[in-house]
């Protein structure tokens, strides 16, 4: 009886769900969502991250220090790379309001149209769409850059699979000067021909890129401002920890960082092993990457899991999925996105004080280290 009202259920959607999935429709709503989070950032004034990164651009351009406290101006610390007050500058330069407007504009609509050309079928591209439409309007109510960051390491892939090494090079090398992080989308290279290319072509990019500081500060200021940008990421001042380093502390579990990062090694080298030897599909790295950024990332906050997110609907989106495996799926889909926040107080504190994005992420990586194990086996046997 419950399996039939399922099946019913699954069929009165359909009509929905073929409606939803059009990418003319999915456009409308991005623009509608950045109205509304728009709307809400006038209302609510959750505009902190905007003011730490148009300010940054003030304080890069009268020279002052980037990485110390401006309480007048803003709470928290800016941590990005000194060359981001130049990206940012087009914003920074429109008065407030406009340029919050432009950017969580350019936020939606670039990741929009990043998404919608990924080398993959127009139903995965739609269905992408749809379910990570939640975390970018999350996101843009906030100012967040990691849109962008997303965006930019899933179009890295998309130029490598286009066999375009110079394009895929300058998306890696934003991806790390948005966050240091991102750069870790670099190890994709490794798994096409042109790999040696991107590697030149990136050490091109960082030093144009960063070159663009010396056409408003001198070189001494630039230096320093990477000497105070290496200190910084590397102190103890990052305190988000909603990854696995906040897991092990709310179980008590007083483990070194030293430990934490080897133990990220080992799942990461491992997994990309096994993956190789089995000639799995190239996208899983991208997912298995997006994911693991994220969960072995002391600078880990909520926000940040719309990264982890990519890799899950990535990594359900093109493998043959089993009932396990798609209950896994929805169940972090739902976990991590879809429920909104203050619905059930003690989902909240589950969701949020025992990291269960985390958590379920651990499990999705879990999955993919079955599945490619089973590959390889496969294959082993197949050549045996």
């Amino acid at each position: 009886m419950p399996a039939n009202i399922f099946s019913i259920y699954m069929e009165l959607l359909k009509p929905v769900k073929s409606f939803l999935l059009q990418y003319r429709v999915l456009l409308v709503l991005y623009i509608l969502i950045t109205l509304f989070s728009f709307y809400q950032l006038l209302i609510f004034e959750h505009n902190n991250n905007f003011t730490i990164f148009r300010q940054s651009v003030f304080h890069f351009l009268d020279e002052k220090p980037l990485y110390i406290a401006y309480p007048k101006e803003y709470f928290d610390l800016f941590y990005y790379n000194p060359v981001f007050p130049v990206l940012f500058m087009p914003f920074a330069m429109l008065p407030f309001k406009a340029g919050m407007l432009a950017w969580i504009i350019v936020t939606a609509i670039g990741s929009f149209y990043i998404f919608k050309y990924m080398p993959l079928s127009d139903k995965q591209n739609q269905f992408f769409l749809l379910l990570i439409m939640f975390d970018i309007m999350n996101n843009l109510t906030h100012t967040q850059t990691n849109p962008f960051l997303l965006s930019f390491m899933v179009f890295s892939w998309v130029m490598l699979e286009k066999d375009r090494p110079f394009a895929a090079a300058l998306f890696m090398t934003l991806s790390f000067l948005i966050k240091g992080y991102g750069g870790i989308i670099g190890l994709l290279c490794f798994y096409y021909k042109s790999w040696y290319k991107v590697i030149l072509y990136g050490i091109f990019w960082l030093v144009v890129i960063n070159a663009l500081m010396l056409l408003f500060v001198p070189v001494d200021v630039a230096i320093q401002y990477y000497k105070d940008w290496l200190e910084i990421i590397s102190g103890d001042t990052i305190i988000e920890s909603y990854s696995v380093y906040g897991l092990m502390k709310n179980l008590n579990l007083n483990i070194p960082e030293t430990y934490i990062l080897v133990a990220a090694m080992m799942v990461l080298l491992p997994y990309m092993v096994i993956h190789f030897l089995s000639g799995g599909k190239r996208e899983h790295i991208l997912a298995f990457l997006l994911i693991w950024v994220i969960v072995f990332n002391r600078a880990s906050e909520p926000a940040t899991y719309i990264i982890a997110m990519g890799g899950v609907i990535l990594w359900h989106i093109t493998h043959e999925s089993s009932r396990l495996s798609s209950i896994l799926f929805w169940s972090t889909i739902c976990i991590a996105t879809l429920i909104p926040k203050d619905v059930m107080p003690l989902f909240d504190d589950l969701r949020y004080n025992y990291y269960l994005k985390t958590v379920f992420c651990i499990l999705v990586m879990l999955d993919m280290f079955i599945h490619a194990s089973i590959q390889l086996k496969q294959k082993q046997k197949a050549i045996g």
